[in-house]
């Protein structure tokens, strides 16, 4: 499945959009990954918070397939609501400016590209009164978004995320979430 290509996009737009520094993005990109690379976390005496980890990991990557829509089979018909079922604010208000932002562009990936993506655990870490938090790099490198001619409008970059979770109505759903331009991925 060619949903890496659509996590290329979405690191570039969300770079574009928020004039993404080494400093830190308040946005929250989460894009998809078609190679994922998830290390098993050392041995966890908690089963318990193992699953929770391995539920956000669940939500975050079907969010990521839900964008592959439009980030990258450049299907914008219509927002996919399905997202609020892994998605809530205000991570979810971002996707749905990302959206909007990549309508009037046009933008896509170019056919069969792979961005890379690391998912690890985030133990200890709490934004807002997450139960959960995954750290992320994308490596989009190798990948750059397209205008409607096929010219390439923003190159690839590594960027490192910071996604945080917790409960609506009983259901885990990404919420917030930092982007950082980096040079090196911290989690290699």
């Amino acid at each position: 499945m060619h949903r890496s290509v659509f996590a290329v996009v979405a690191l570039a737009v969300s770079l574009v959009l928020a004039g993404c520094s080494s400093d830190g993005v308040d946005e929250s990109p989460g894009s998809p990954s078609p190679s994922v690379s998830v290390p098993a976390p050392p041995s966890s005496v908690d089963a318990e918070m193992d699953a929770l980890y391995a539920e956000a990991e669940s939500v975050f990557m079907s969010s990521l397939e839900l964008r592959d829509q439009f980030e990258l089979r450049g299907d914008y018909s219509e927002f996919p609501a399905e997202l609020q079922d892994f998605v809530a604010d205000p991570y979810l208000s971002w996707l749905r400016e990302t959206f909007e932002f990549m309508k009037e562009k046009r933008w896509r990936a170019p056919e069969g590209a792979e961005p890379v993506l690391t998912l690890r655990p985030y133990p200890g870490v709490s934004r807002d009164g997450s139960e959960v938090a995954l750290q992320a790099c994308m490596d989009t490198r190798a990948t750059p978004a397209l205008d409607e001619q096929g010219q390439v409008v923003s190159e690839g970059a590594i960027g490192y995320l910071e996604l945080y979770f917790k409960r609506y109505d009983d259901k885990l759903k990404l919420f917030y979430g930092t982007t950082n331009k980096v040079e090196v991925c911290p989690l290699s």
